[in-house]
């Protein structure tokens, strides 16, 4: 219905002959009288001065012309909407204020003079206009609605913020609305909003859950809170608010903030099936396009998402980065000349875009070309450094930070402990976050290098600059179990529970402490702890690997089995649960078809994992297949130079086939990297087993 129209019909007087023949002129003669004259200065202000001239005393009220200066201002506002004229809105104001002064109590009037002024950019007039209104008639439910979405509108602008008198205003003088209507839900919505514009997370939760109280299927209210928890950061609670309310309602932006939240939570399948979903409502949407496309990659769909990326780079040609992703998903897929055509093509498009090198790093790396992906990630580092740490802008040490990391970890797979140890120094100077991850990481490659005590002591250094460091207490607390420390490591752990959903991964590392120092019920019993914070498939799909891992473990294979299976009923695709289960199998000599079949699923999605090979090759060795086995041992041992148990195993491949000083080369190297482990990780059945095979074989353990 037209504003003219509701106004009319909301208005109560009789049309007197000059409204009536003012309504014909508002429907056939004035707009031509405008398209003729632009600006209509001679009618208009004739017209406005004559019923100027006969205006009622002040008080007193007539509607009729009160409606003649309406129907003018609306006209004046759409022609000056359509022909964006400041000159005919600014007309409009004027005759909605001239038909204030014949109607002044009408609170629908000053709605649309406040809704004018706010459409202008006038917002304190209309503010004040229609704080005025309500004032005046605080039972209209219609201006209170519109003075909280001009507050809101307000407080959400970015671009225009807010000063504090307006928002402490708008909160005051909503709180008093509410509580003088505490069943006006409307009242309530809007306040919820204040709250969450004004950063008050925790008043927006009380209030919505006030209103829903009164209505628990308020769908606004619902709607309210789910975004309240988006912004907080509890993906969680969204995803439970919001499946309920996507159930039957499949609104695009409610569908891409639940697909959003399940990213989050690095649930890539729902994510993908919200996307798809999204794009059956919205099938021109390219954020949704894109959003399936990568959920699909994330979640080890690689064929759905090589269709999906196809069509993006058919669609835009020129975009770098659908070229980028093809070629994560080649590189994926095993596919290396398709991923390396690929990122030639995106680094042709964009060739200073540093997420297209940081990509041949990765591939690189994939392909097991250490040294040339070490070269290219210094190379990147060498061309964006700058003279000082505060030269570099946040993206720029965020980018620094990234390449920095990489370059450590390919060290670290190479062997080069010092060169690892300066990457991650160089990360540590960063400062911030950047500082904690990089004191994280030279205290692993402390660790990996058996610097045990270096370890120990950079750790404590770390805690001390920064006590509230999650991941330096976790990483402090593996330490001080790996030194026989443990209920001092636990004790660490337990300091960080706070009885909230984010304890499960302080729960997980209180049980990996446990077993690591063998107590294994106490092991289980903290893993029960995580288990009950666990609710994604992914989550669970975890719980059960780690009860796998503890049982076998203690040599309890037949719950091994049945859990690491569990585990993969929920995540048929984990690389982690197929190779410790692959490779349990290989250990015992059973199920060896199903055990290389596993471990090659595993190797598919990590082509150059060193314990995934060296799985395969004794899966080889155990089947009597010496030639395969060497062949994956001598790979994996290329990976991880320090590994006792890899050497271990390619010594026991040499011996069976016939090369005895290999052989006791592998086993002598073997048990040196034992005796460079604390204590308490050493194996003591391999480490006996590996002194007996040397006796036998004529070479006594030095």
């Amino acid at each position: 219905m037209p504003l003219a129209s509701r106004w009319l019909f909301r208005s109560r007087f009789a049309r007197t002959k000059q409204a009536l023949t003012l309504l014909l002129a508002q429907s056939l003669a004035l707009p031509i009288v405008l398209e003729v004259f632009p600006a209509p200065v001679s009618f208009v202000s004739t017209a406005s001065a004559q019923q100027s001239e006969t205006a009622a005393p002040e008080g007193a009220t007539d509607k009729s012309k009160a409606y003649y200066h309406y129907s003018l201002g609306h006209l004046y506002y759409e022609r000056g909407m359509m022909g964006n004229r400041q000159d005919l809105l600014n007309q409009a104001i004027d005759e909605y204020e001239e038909a204030l002064k014949f109607d002044p109590t009408s609170s629908y009037l000053s709605m649309e003079l406040a809704d004018l002024y706010a459409g202008t950019g006038r917002w304190r007039s209309a503010l004040q206009q229609i704080e005025d209104t309500v004032e005046k008639n605080p039972a209209d439910t219609a201006a209170r609605g519109l003075l909280g979405r001009l507050y809101v509108r307000l407080l959400s602008n970015p671009r225009t913020p807010a000063p504090p008198e307006i928002k402490d205003r708008a909160i005051q003088s909503f709180e008093r609305i509410t509580a003088a209507n505490p069943t006006d839900v409307e009242s309530h919505l809007i306040l919820a909003q204040l709250y969450r514009a004004t950063s008050n997370s925790t008043k927006a939760e009380e209030t919505l859950k006030k209103i829903l109280a009164l209505n628990s299927d308020s769908s606004d209210a619902n709607r309210q809170l789910a975004l309240l928890y988006f912004d907080i950061g509890d993906y969680r609670s969204t995803i439970d608010l919001l499946i309920k309310l996507t159930a039957d309602d499949d609104d695009p932006e409610l569908l891409r903030t639940l697909a959003v939240s399940y990213e989050q939570v690095r649930d890539y399948p729902a994510a993908a099936q919200v996307y798809a979903r999204a794009l059956q409502r919205d099938p021109d949407n390219p954020a949704f396009r894109k959003g399936l496309a990568e959920s699909l990659l994330f979640s080890k769909q690689y064929d759905q998402a090589l269709e999906q990326f196809l069509g993006l780079a058919e669609e835009d040609p020129r975009d770098p980065e659908a070229h980028v992703r093809l070629s994560q998903v080649y590189r994926a897929q095993g596919k290396y000349a398709e991923a390396r055509a690929s990122l030639a093509k995106a680094a042709e498009l964009a060739p200073d875009n540093l997420e297209i090198r940081y990509n041949q790093v990765l591939l690189e790396e994939t392909e097991g070309k250490i040294a040339e992906a070490i070269r290219i990630t210094r190379d990147m580092l060498n061309s964006s450094r700058k003279p000082t740490v505060e030269s570099y802008s946040a993206q720029e040490k965020n980018n620094r930070s990234i390449f920095l990391e990489k370059l450590g970890a390919l060290y670290r797979d190479s062997g080069d402990h010092k060169a690892a140890e300066e990457a991650y120094s160089q990360l540590s100077d960063l400062g911030g976050d950047h500082a904690e991850r990089g004191q994280v990481r030279l205290i692993e490659t402390f660790q990996e290098a058996h610097q045990t005590d270096r370890a120990l002591e950079a750790s404590a250094e770390a805690l001390r600059k920064n006590p509230q460091s999650r991941e330096l207490i976790m990483t402090r607390a593996g330490l001080l179990a790996s030194s026989g420390k443990v209920d001092e490591g636990v004790a660490l752990l337990r300091a960080l529970l706070k009885n909230e959903p984010q304890d499960r991964e302080v729960w997980l590392a209180i049980s990996q402490t446990y077993l690591r120092a063998k107590q294994y019920d106490s092991s289980i019993k903290a893993t029960e702890e995580a288990e009950k914070l666990s609710d994604s498939d992914d989550e669970k799909s975890y719980i059960y690997f780690h009860y796998g891992s503890i049982w076998e473990r203690q040599k309890k294979f037949d719950n091994a089995e049945r859990d690491f299976r569990r585990s993969l009923e929920l995540n048929p695709d984990s690389a982690m649960t197929l190779n410790y289960l692959g490779y349990m199998f290989a250990d015992q000599g059973v199920h060896l078809d199903e055990a290389v079949g596993m471990i090659q699923k595993a190797l598919e999605s990590e082509p150059e994992n060193g314990a995934y090979l060296d799985s395969l090759g004794w899966a080889y060795y155990r089947m009597g297949q010496y030639d395969l086995a060497e062949q994956y041992l001598k790979r994996a041992a290329g990976k991880i130079t320090s590994d006792a148990t890899i050497r271990d195993h390619l010594g026991d491949v040499y011996w069976k086939m016939g090369r005895k000083t290999e052989a006791i080369a592998e086993w002598t190297a073997a048990l040196n990297e034992w005796k460079k482990l604390p204590p308490s990780e050493i194996s003591e059945d391999e480490f006996s087993g590996l002194e007996r095979k040397l006796r036998e074989a004529g070479e006594p353990a030095k």
